[in-house]
């Protein structure tokens, strides 16, 4: 059998017509929050100032501290922040997974939120969210300097097993690795007021931040990434099943 020839000269490459079709895909939603991010911004910045500093790994979240996220409950905008995740959590599991909502209120849902303020020495390494259906962040503050979020594909050993040489190519906000066919990780850069939501078991990552120049030779912008995550769940009917 002769090699396949793809030059000008000699072209034997005549693969069929047709056309491919991604499937198995992974539902996102990205949208953006109606509020004043500003205003927002201030609360975070403030209510994460008061963690106790010295481990890179907690004083940039309120995660692990109860009393700080109670004060972001209590604040004036949260209650329009938390009506703006529920009901697109409703959009999302009605038209993506066809979840019968109709009994469903907004007081049915459970959101679990907390604040990021990402500063230089801060990164997340890869995790999920259990105990949840959707997780989701809210960028608060962000700039060109901001570091992306990073998802990784959860059929990793699939994509492993096509052999290929990863790849880069990007479409907007979004940049991927992989091939065409088979991507192994998306990186999303957020601008501020975007939001997204996905499924709670996508590991994802954010890298850690770096101040950078800025203007005249020798100033420096202090690096800073300000968000809100979160995780949506509802309870089912056991007739649901």
């Amino acid at each position: 059998m002769r090699p396949i020839k793809t030059n000008t000269l000699q072209n034997t490459y005549a693969p069929c017509k047709g056309e491919y079709k991604q499937i198995f895909p992974l539902p996102m939603f990205q949208g953006k929050a109606n509020l004043n991010h500003e205003i927002v911004a201030e609360h975070c910045r403030d209510v994460v100032g008061k963690i106790e500093k010295g481990n890179t790994d907690t004083e940039y979240t309120t995660y692990f501290d109860e009393d700080a996220r109670e004060s972001t409950h209590n604040q004036p905008w949260f209650n329009d922040f938390a009506n703006q995740m529920k009901d697109t959590y409703i959009d999302f599991i009605r038209n993506m997974w066809n979840f019968n909502v109709s009994d469903l209120t907004r007081h049915d849902i459970h959101l679990f939120a907390w604040v990021n303020v990402y500063n230089e020495p801060h990164s997340h390494s890869v995790h999920n969210h259990v105990k949840a259906r959707l997780s989701g962040t809210y960028y608060v503050s962000t700039d060109s300097n901001s570091e992306p979020i990073t998802f990784y594909n959860p059929n990793m050993t699939g994509i492993f097993g096509h052999g290929a040489s990863d790849g880069h190519f990007e479409d907007g906000q979004y940049s991927w690795q992989g091939t065409q066919g088979g991507q192994s990780e998306m990186s999303f850069y957020a601008e501020t007021g975007d939001f997204l939501l996905w499924p709670s078991y996508m590991g994802h990552a954010v890298p850690q931040g770096r101040s950078r120049g800025k203007g005249m030779i020798g100033e420096i912008k202090e690096y800073e990434r300000i968000s809100i995550s979160f995780n949506l769940q509802h309870q089912e009917n056991i007739g649901s099943y």
